[in-house]
């Protein structure tokens, strides 16, 4: 029971940031909050200034239409506008005044306006402006003159019944009544409501209507609906874990495992849709918590493409390629940002263009200003992209020693920007990423050898001792352990008139510079013994003048005496 407890609070509370997530849906769509139809009083309406309620949502060149349209105080639109606002504030006895009696039981009136406006509220929402704003009604409908059918509601047997408006004509003047057919059919409707035990006992205070249609027990029910659906959304992740584990490798449910979140979330909102039918919701209400429950899906959606881009920068930095690489951390956390912003830009619009929003001018908004971020930050885009481009090419890594165009030195740092070189002079040089990807980039770490090159001259000499001397150094250079044998040469390659010069070549198997240079000097040290030793010596430019004997007496002083 503990380890449950346990699990179930780790679970609760990994999911405490997509919960949250969903509650700021459901606040921001709140915030959008607008008059319900029936809130303008019908006195305000007058034969030449009738200006009817519109739904939330509409289009505004409609709205502006139906305000300029005269609305007779008599006609059947003026009349659901009136019944409706005497409905929402429990006026009863005064909406009882839209009912034709004549059939029922005078008294009854105000209960019966009441549960006609539940039935009406649960299966036929009425939106007013489609109403004819004429006193006659709408006569090309092909019904009879003054009557206005509304729509059907189901009835006792689950067949649709007819809610029918007739023109009534008394000693008050002419309105526009619920027929004497639709009344009597009112109890059995209300009978059969889903909801009618709470519409009975609960306390006249939740009865109310709140924002968006709601009344305010229902607000309250949103709390408990909520948490039950999170509960079937933990109780069904948490069992496809347990499925998954059997059917998959580890690695691939331990990926999934990482996707717990945005899945509870939207088990959550799956649920959540499961049971909204409870609460009875009526036809604008019922679409404003759709339309919070879709943008929290979208939430959910998008913090499971979020998650999606930490796994992806999580097994890419696990790869072979970005532990070889020093500069792929600095890349990958770049490219996860970027990757997350695109995401949250996303889910933004989308989720305020799920809420009703106006997203053109935010799209235009972000594209003008993106055009000019690209503009600004030209160069560094293009320094970021030289960053990428040596990251995968990899030419060399920091700590490397490398040459570039006249610049050598070593590698002590690869920035998103650029890239700085210690010289051999011990100056630091910072090159810019963008450019030096474009430069020819020599890389004198990833040699594999060493090459050993020596030019020595010797003194003119007979033929046998140079052919020893030759063959001498070669053996020298065939008994060293650290010299590939297939890479060494010993030739003579030139005679001038002071010396013969021989080529020597060699490919050292380290690549450790100190060491090579210690070798190096070792080498030359015991090829000079060996053209000592072979009666030779290394020859030196030199130049013979040799004086005429004619020359020779003229520069000869004469005796003295």
């Amino acid at each position: 029971m503990l380890r449950v407890t346990r699990i179930f609070y780790a679970s609760f509370r990994r999911s405490i940031p997509y919960l949250l997530a969903a509650l700021w849906v459901v606040l921001l769509a709140l915030s959008a909050w607008n008059e319900p139809a029936w809130a303008g009083p019908l006195s305000a309406l007058t034969p030449s200034t009738a200006k009817p309620a519109t739904s939330s949502g509409a289009n505004p060149a409609a709205n502006s239409t139906a305000s300029d349209e005269k609305v007779a105080p008599d006609s059947p639109r003026a009349a659901m506008t009136d019944f409706m606002r005497l409905t929402r504030t429990a006026d009863y006895a005064k909406a009882a005044r839209y009912l034709d009696l004549s059939s029922v039981d005078q008294a009854d009136g105000p209960i019966l306006a009441k549960h006609l406006q539940e039935v009406l509220d649960r299966h036929l929402w009425i939106d007013t402006d489609k109403l004819s704003p004429d006193s006659r009604g709408n006569t090309e409908d092909g019904l009879s003159a003054e009557r206005e059918d509304l729509g059907s509601v189901p009835g006792a047997a689950g067949k649709p019944e007819p809610v029918v408006l007739v023109r009534h004509v008394d000693r008050t003047g002419a309105r526009w009544v619920f027929s004497a057919s639709t009344v009597a059919h009112v109890d059995d409707w209300y009978d059969h409501l889903e909801n009618r035990w709470l519409l009975d006992h609960l306390p006249k205070s939740l009865l109310g209507f709140g924002p968006h249609e709601l009344r305010w027990w229902q607000w309250l029910a949103l709390g408990p609906l909520l948490l039950a659906g999170w509960l079937i959304g933990f109780a069904i992740t948490r069992l496809s874990r347990l499925v998954i584990r059997k059917l998959m490798s580890a690695s691939g449910a331990e990926t999934l495992h990482r996707m717990r979140g945005p899945a509870t979330l939207a088990w959550m909102i799956v649920a959540c849709y499961a049971l909204l039918p409870w609460l009875g919701l009526y036809e604008p209400a019922e679409a404003f918590v759709q339309r919070g429950l879709s943008a929290a899906l979208l939430v959910a959606l998008f913090g499971g493409l979020w998650r999606a881009v930490e796994l992806w920068q999580h097994a890419i930095s696990t790869s072979h390629w970005a532990r070889g690489s020093l500069t792929a951390h600095s890349l990958l956390m770049l490219g996860a940002r970027f990757g997350k912003f695109a995401v949250a830009a996303f889910a933004f619009v989308a989720v305020l263009a799920e809420l009703g929003y106006p997203v053109t001018s935010i799209i235009t908004g972000l594209g003008i200003g993106g055009v000019a971020l690209a503009l600004a930050a030209q160069k560094t885009v293009e320094n970021l992209f030289g960053a990428f481009s040596l990251a995968v090419d990899q030419p060399f890594r920091e700590g490397d020693t490398i040459q570039v165009d006249s610049i050598s030195g070593t590698v002590e740092a690869i920035g998103l920007r650029s890239t700085r070189i210690r010289t051999v002079d011990r100056t630091l040089i910072s090159i810019p990423n963008g450019k030096l990807a474009e430069m020819r980039i020599e890389t004198v770490s990833a040699r594999d050898g060493i090459r050993f090159y020596s030019l020595v001259g010797v003194t003119h000499g007979a033929l046998s001792q140079l052919t020893k001397i030759l063959a001498d150094i070669e053996n020298l250079l065939r008994d060293s352990q650290m010299i590939a044998k297939k890479t060494i040469s010993v030739r003579l390659v030139a005679v001038t008139d002071s010396a013969l010069n021989l080529e020597i070549t060699a490919l050292y198997e380290t690549t450790d510079y100190d060491k090579f240079m210690e070798i190096r000097q070792g080498l030359l040290m015991a090829i000079v013994e060996v053209i000592e030793r072979s009666g030779s010596a290394l020859a030196h430019p030199m130049r013979s003048v040799e004086i005429a004997p004619d020359a020779r007496a003229k520069l000869t002083p004469p005796p003295k005496g």
